[in-house]
């Protein structure tokens, strides 16, 4: 059982070192993508603010 357990732990490990790249994949392309658009469009577009950097008054209330 010890082992089986074991097995089963790495390859867990692995599915989710996998997905983790996955995401940060996305996450990267994601990112380029907005910004490739926001250079393009300008303000044209919304901002995402998830993806922007905090204003200094947001800083300030933190």
């Amino acid at each position: 059982m010890k082992s089986d357990l074991e097995s089963e732990k790495r390859s867990m490990q692995r599915i989710w070192k996998q997905r983790d790249k996955q995401i940060d994949k996305v996450t990267t392309n994601t990112i380029d993508m907005y910004g490739s658009i926001k250079g393009i469009a300008g303000n044209a577009i919304q901002s995402v603010k998830a993806l922007e950097l905090p204003s200094a008054d947001e800083d300030k209330n933190e």
